[in-house]
């Protein structure tokens, strides 16, 4: 297996997938992220073919280290890869990683027998500037992972090819003091396969008590069983859990974040994350469908979620 590290992979965003993409900004301005401006897909439909519009959008929290995309179906009758996500469950699916070159990363992923797409490219128009005042086009090359050899999530390797059209600077101040998107928890049937195609992918694990967790550059995956992961995620619903059910995001300051959830009526709860530092967790009702770990960025150090 070639060295996972010649990819560089770092955690680059979550997605979560929402019917009604409305109610979804709603909420998460409620929980104090500054969210871009409704902006809809385009994207090829096959490696090499045209871009053409797409029936999904999107608003991203972008912070320094990454973002959290909330996308949603606002045209049945376009095409959009948020359609079958969407049949599965509403919440988080997309789990992307960026790398340097598209082109690179696919040679690698072939080398490591890592099944995957050639890349494809997808644009979407985005507003820019403080106050919107125009309008650029968002440029990405995207390697698919095959859903079937990996059905934990959709994953996708990106490769940024704008990157300030969407880390604009007024974008990146959030009131409740989001600064990077450090981790993202799964929860799987059979945490030793899961491992096996993870390691194709990222190299070795680490093991402890029980959670097996990947990291990035920067960035960590966290892969649990459903018993361990209602061990330590405090805010999971009863029934099935999402195959991604969480993610982690590091703040400014917890104190600071207790205050403006208190100011806005939301929902929390306090206790360690998996790595036994403190954290925040809200959960599905306040989150829309998923459940998010807040901690400070101190606690960060590159890789820890």
């Amino acid at each position: 297996m070639p060295d996972r590290d010649q990819l560089l992979l770092a955690l680059d965003h979550v997605g979560l997938s929402v019917r009604d993409l409305e109610r979804a900004r709603v909420a998460y301005e409620r929980l104090g992220f500054t969210l871009s401006p409704r902006s809809m897909h385009s994207g090829s439909i096959e490696p090499g073919g045209p871009v053409i519009p797409w029936g999904s959008g999107n608003h991203c929290a972008m912070f320094g280290r990454g973002y959290f995309e909330v996308l949603g179906l606002v045209n049945q009758d376009m095409p959009s890869n948020v359609k079958a996500m969407l049949e599965k469950y509403e919440g988080l699916h997309i789990v992307a990683m960026t790398c340097a070159s598209a082109d690179d990363a696919y040679l690698e992923l072939k080398s490591a027998n890592v099944p995957a797409a050639a890349p494809i490219s997808l644009e979407r128009d985005a507003a820019f500037g403080p106050n919107n005042e125009s309008i650029r086009r968002a440029r990405f090359r995207n390697v698919y992972l095959d859903a079937g050899a990996f059905p934990e999530a959709r994953f996708i390797v990106i490769e940024h090819r704008t990157r300030d059209v969407l880390w604009q600077p007024h974008l990146l101040d959030h009131p409740n003091g989001a600064e990077a998107l450090g981790s993202v928890y799964f929860c799987v049937p059979d945490v030793a396969r899961t491992k096996d195609r993870f390691a194709a992918l990222l190299g070795s694990c680490g093991d402890d008590a029980g959670r097996t967790s990947f990291s990035l550059h920067p960035g960590k995956f966290w892969v649990l069983s459903e018993a361990e992961i209602r061990k330590h995620v405090p805010v999971l619903r009863s029934g099935v859990i999402n195959r991604v059910a969480a993610a982690g995001i590091a703040v400014a300051s917890l104190e600071a974040l207790r205050s403006f959830f208190n100011r806005q009526g939301v929902t929390y709860t306090e206790g360690p994350s998996l790595d036994s530092k403190t954290s925040i967790w809200v959960g599905p009702s306040d989150a829309y469908e998923t459940a998010l770990a807040f901690f400070e960025s101190e606690q960060d150090e590159g890789t820890q979620g």
